[in-house]
């Protein structure tokens, strides 16, 4: 009797916590908005940069609304990368066609969109769905491989085969499916180098905005590839973009 009481007492503030902190999220994002609305851009940003990086918050809307302060401010890098994760929530071309324009203005690197890209972002707009599909799909065979084993005495060589490439591909749309493998380049004056280390030569000096693709990471160097040609540069000189 006693454990049941602590057990739905512990269910109860649990829950009253929960519910306290989105209320308390929601206010946060209201008074963001409300200071957006105002013009107050700086300290609208403050409090959305705090959700997006405290409490893992970033709807659309508030993505776009961050990229205008930024571009408003001047911090073109900054711009771009709100865009870029808005798109690769919403797949939107408009904002696609925004992201080529103001790069081509400010003359960035990396920011050149082909239909693979539109295709891989969607990809990765329905990855919940598309797991979730995998997972109905070998749950279905696994029953299939079930009933014709223990019901209807047959090898279920077939159904077996096909649940196990179906949990191959979960496996590794898990583990590897959500890898976006694009970063900005945020310090002006950033060297690319020809290897990971201060001694390598110096490619290229290159100011911030560019929109690099990212290889693999060695201690604090990523291998990037910068205008078809292979360079290493600093990680804290990178934002890493994600969805």
């Amino acid at each position: 009797m006693l454990k049941k009481t602590l057990l739905s007492t512990l269910a109860v503030c649990c829950s009253w916590a929960f519910l306290y902190a989105q209320s308390t999220v929601n206010e946060q994002l209201s008074k963001a908005d409300s200071l957006f609305s105002a013009g107050k851009y700086t300290e609208s940003f403050d409090l959305f940069h705090h959700l997006m990086e405290t409490e893992k918050l970033s709807s659309p809307a508030m993505l776009l609304k961050m990229a205008f302060i930024k571009e408003g401010l001047g911090d073109f890098s900054g711009a771009l990368y709100y865009l870029n994760t808005y798109y690769l929530k919403t797949v939107d071309r408009r904002v696609m066609t925004k992201m080529e324009e103001l790069a081509e203005k400010k003359e960035l690197y990396g920011y050149e969109f082909q239909d693979a890209d539109f295709v891989i972002t969607h990809f990765y707009k329905y990855f919940n769905i598309i797991t979730y599909s995998l997972l109905a799909i070998a749950v279905l065979l696994l029953a299939l491989a079930y009933r014709q084993k223990v019901r209807l005495k047959q090898s279920p060589v077939l159904p077996a085969v096909f649940m196990v490439v179906v949990l191959a591909i979960l496996f590794y749309t898990l583990n590897f499916g959500r890898d976006y493998d694009r970063a900005i380049i945020v310090d002006s004056n950033t060297y690319l180098m020809s290897g990971p280390s201060a001694g390598s030569e110096v490619i290229d000096v290159v100011g911030k905005g560019h929109r690099v693709s990212y290889l693999n990471e060695k201690d604090v160097w990523v291998k990037i590839d910068w205008q078809g040609k292979m360079a290493f540069i600093k990680k804290d000189k990178l934002r890493f973009i994600s969805f």
